[in-house]
């Protein structure tokens, strides 16, 4: 059979600009993430989670950009790092004087803030599965720390927080002042430790009216109540027993341990450790009937995500 040369010489130079033209997008992608990543370099600026001060479980932050988004430098410029330590006092203010949140520290005794930038664009209003996955595919996810971050974007929520990652978007209409700020970020910070759980006492879809974890509808306050916080129910999480308050309670449990062995039950997480026992501690009958769509665990999340 003879060939139409006239043919397969087009074929050929086809296939020649097509795979150029991945090249040059390949390449472009590059310049550009190199710029990015440049212009983003800035003096007291960290890109990774600092050496830790203490073995204990702590609570690491993380300033988060939208590809595309413009940098406040809210990492460097102190104005997180002081919300943030208000935020603690509040905490302990709600605990009347008994405990706070182990934040991580750097060793010069600021607090350790981690800088990142998405590699997507999102328009926001988007959820937590992307943000999870793509930020502990990045090292942010040691199942002794909660991972909180505050996204320079705009979004349709105020936060989202779930075990073992959490957020707050700056530009909500919902974070316009810096009480807000921080009553969402402790709002949310109770998510991450996973209250309010299916047991704990007076609660509806994991919030819980006239708490710090109230809700849009329950009006958030500063305050535990005795539903969250010094619980006279031992079958059912404690939220003074979280590790990572401190000082650390004499009966404490690990909520990233906790919520992700329950959610590996239902083959929607990942375990820390396969060998976790919760039931004989925590036999709650609305503790034990796990419900699948609302139980899932982000610790390794990435090995399972399809979407990079």
């Amino acid at each position: 059979m003879l060939l139409d040369t006239k043919k397969t010489g087009k074929n050929i130079q086809n296939l020649y600009f097509k795979k150029m033209k991945k090249i040059i997008i390949f390449f472009i992608i590059f310049l550009y993430s190199s710029f990015s990543f440049a212009l983003d370099e800035k003096p007291g600026r960290h890109f990774k989670d600092q050496p830790d001060v203490t073995d204990e479980p702590q609570v690491h932050f993380i300033y988060l950009l939208n590809k595309d988004s413009e940098d406040r430098e809210w990492d460097i410029n102190g104005k997180m790092e002081k919300e943030l330590f208000e935020a603690n006092e509040k905490m302990l203010e709600m605990t009347k004087g008994n405990q706070k949140f182990r934040y991580d520290l750097r060793e010069d005794g600021k607090l350790d803030i981690s800088f990142v930038r998405l590699d997507k664009q999102y328009k926001g209003n988007y959820n937590m599965e992307y943000p999870d996955a793509y930020l502990t595919k990045l090292g942010f996810n040691n199942p002794n720390k909660l991972y909180f971050s505050w996204v320079d974007v705009g979004h349709r929520d105020g936060g989202q927080g779930a075990v073992h990652h959490g957020y707050i978007f700056l530009k909500s209409k919902y974070n316009t002042n810096k009480n807000k700020r921080i009553i969402i970020t402790l709002h949310e910070l109770m998510h991450v430790n996973g209250f309010a759980w299916p047991c704990t006492k007076g609660a509806k879809k994991s919030h819980k009216f006239g708490t710090i974890i109230g809700g849009p509808d329950g009006g958030d306050k500063y305050n535990l109540g005795s539903s969250l916080y010094n619980l006279k129910d031992p079958s059912c999480p404690d939220f003074k027993d979280s590790v990572f308050l401190e000082p650390t309670s004499s009966t404490p449990f690990n909520p990233v341990y906790l919520k992700c062995a329950m959610a590996a039950e239902v083959g929607r997480g990942i375990s820390p450790d396969s060998n976790y026992e919760w039931r004989d501690r925590y036999s709650h009958k609305k503790l034990k009937k796990i419900k699948k769509k609302r139980t899932w665990c982000t610790y390794n999340l990435y090995k399972d995500f399809k979407n990079f």
